[in-house]
C-alpha cells in the first residue's frame, strides 16, 4: 500500500491479508484439535468446563506467537502506523472468526454460538460466550476496512487525542467483560456465569463512536 491511493495495490494488500488470516485461522484451529485430543481423548470434545489437565505455559506461547505473526503480517501489508494498525485489526479479526469456522469444522464446535470459550491466557484467563469475540472482530474487520480505505484514498482521519482515548475505553471495557469471571469460571467452573452484554454494547457505542469522530 502507497500513500497515493493506488487502488489496485490496496486491492492486492488487502486480499493478501486476508488469505494469510484465513489460512491461519484454520491452521491454528487444527492444532487446537490436537491440544484437545491430548486434554480430552480420544476425539478432542470439550467437557463444558475449563482444565487443569494440561501445560498452559504453551498456550501463552503459541498465543504470543500468534500476535508477532500478525503483527508483523500487517507491518508488510501497509505504510504507516495508522494502516499497519489496521492491518493488524483485520487480520486479527479475520483470523478469529475463521479460528472457530476451523473448531466447527473438524470438532463440530461450538454447538451453539452462546457457548462458553477460553479465550486468551495473557495476562490472566479471559472468557465469554463464543458469539462476543466474533462480534469484536467483526467491529475490527469493519473499522479495519473503513480506515484502509480512507487512507489509501489519500483522505486521512484524525486520531486526535479523544478518539485514541475512546477506542482504548472500549477495548479496555471488553477486556474487563471478560476478565470479570474469570476467579469464578478458575474455580468452579462455566456453571452459574453470565456474559455482561451492558459491558458490551457500551464499549461497541464508544468504539463506532470513536471512528465516527476520526471523519474530518
Amino acid at each position: 500500500m502507497t500513500p497515493n491511493g493506488d487502488s489496485s495495490l490496496i486491492k492486492l494488500r488487502l486480499t493478501s491479508v486476508i488469505i494469510f488470516a484465513i489460512a491461519m485461522g484454520i491452521m491454528e484451529a487444527i492444532c487446537v484439535v490436537y491440544i484437545r485430543q491430548i486434554i480430552f481423548p480420544p476425539d478432542g470434545i470439550i467437557n463444558g468446563s475449563p482444565t487443569d489437565n494440561f501445560n498452559f505455559m504453551y498456550e501463552i506461547v503459541r498465543e504470543s506467537i500468534t500476535m508477532i505473526m500478525l503483527t508483523t503480517v500487517a507491518i508488510l501489508a501497509a505504510y504507516n502506523w495508522r494502516t499497519r494498525l489496521a492491518m493488524f485489526f483485520l487480520a486479527f479479526g479475520i483470523w478469529d472468526i475463521f479460528y472457530y469456522v476451523g473448531l466447527k469444522i473438524f470438532l463440530s464446535w461450538p454447538l451453539s454460538m452462546m457457548d462458553w470459550d477460553t479465550l486468551f491466557l495473557i495476562p490472566i484467563a479471559w472468557y465469554s460466550p463464543v458469539i462476543v469475540p466474533i462480534l469484536i472482530s467483526c467491529y475490527f474487520i469493519t473499522g479495519s476496512i473503513f480506515i484502509i480505505l480512507h487512507e489509501g484514498n489519500g483522505t486521512q482521519l484524525r486520531f486526535t487525542p479523544k478518539v485514541v482515548l475512546l477506542q482504548a475505553l472500549a477495548f479496555s471495557i471488553w477486556l474487563i467483560s471478560f476478565m470479570n469471571n474469570t476467579v469464578h469460571i478458575t474455580e468452579y467452573g462455566y456453571g452459574g456465569v453470565s456474559y455482561s452484554w451492558i459491558l458490551f454494547n457500551i464499549a461497541l457505542i464508544l468504539a463506532i463512536l470513536s471512528l465516527r469522530l476520526s471523519i474530518k
